[in-house]
């Protein structure tokens, strides 16, 4: 692994994670015997507005059980499971942090979804799979964390079959200078690399996507106040973030709605295709 890998790892990872969010559940009463992917909701969509950000998002793509998804940024794989319960697809999540890859393995099994979602340990630039493997790739704000763009978007459409989709959502630079840490994502900007949304869509189409749905968040944020909903409450407000990412999540968010209403951060999500 690279410093920047060593960083990411560092700042995600953490010992116990499984045993944590288990006791966690369990302290507010919740059947850990039998977990479903609703319930898991609060807690394992780590992105951006959580479960209603996967939800909206999957709304733009017709996704459908003879499919093969690939989430990239897997965390401990809420998103995959909800393709996979709701959808009826095949999905394989990727991340690069060893423990959430554990994570993810133990609850989908305890969902008894391990059947529809396999999960490796892998590198979003290099990615261990052959050509034109997967109908959907998806990639959940992780690629603030990832500094070869171009080797990442290419691999995409390397593994994507023609005519393939790529959902994409992330945060970028905004003209409003440099954005406060710690963030959600990066303690500091050592590992945080920022595009901004001419970077994006231009790094996108060089790769040879063809852009179908571009959305801008930035402005559904600024009228929350910088935040956004992460939808229905099982767990007391910030509970299920603080049990998965540590006591300062709520710091690092807060320091995210401040730089979106200062115009240091924007929030795209977009649905790209590739060539046919």
């Amino acid at each position: 692994m690279t410093k920047i890998d060593d960083a990411i790892t560092g700042d995600y990872g953490g010992s116990g994670l499984g045993d944590r969010i288990i006791a966690g559940l369990q302290r507010f009463g919740v059947d850990t015997d039998n977990l479903t992917q609703e319930i898991l909701a609060e807690i394992d969509h780590i992105h951006g507005g959580g479960y209603a950000n996967t939800r909206e998002h999957a709304e733009l793509v017709a996704l459908g059980p003879d499919m093969a998804v690939l989430d990239i940024g897997c965390g401990i794989g809420g998103p995959a499971r909800y393709y996979a319960a709701v959808f009826g697809c095949r999905v394989t999540g990727i991340d690069l942090t060893p423990e959430y890859v554990d994570v993810a393995a133990m609850l989908t099994e305890t969902c008894g979804l391990a059947g529809q979602v396999d999960f490796k340990c892998a590198n979003a630039v290099d990615l261990p799979f052959d050509d034109a493997s997967f109908d959907v790739v998806w990639c959940l704000n992780v690629t603030m964390n990832i500094e070869d763009r171009a080797g990442f978007y290419g691999e995409v459409r390397r593994v994507l079959k023609p005519g393939g989709k790529f959902g994409l959502s992330e945060m970028g630079q905004g003209p409003g200078g440099d954005p406060y840490y710690p963030l959600s994502w990066a303690r500091d900007a050592s590992y945080s690399f920022l595009a901004t949304p001419d970077e994006l869509r231009a790094g996108l189409e060089n790769a040879g996507f063809r852009i179908t749905d571009w959305i801008d968040e930035a402005q559904r944020r600024k009228s929350a106040g910088g935040n956004v909903s992460r939808g229905e409450a099982l767990l007391p407000p910030g509970e299920g973030m603080r049990m998965v990412r540590g006591d300062d999540y709520a710091d690092r968010q807060a320091n995210g709605a401040k730089s979106v209403m200062e115009n240091r951060l924007t929030n795209i999500r977009l649905v790209a295709e590739a060539p046919a």
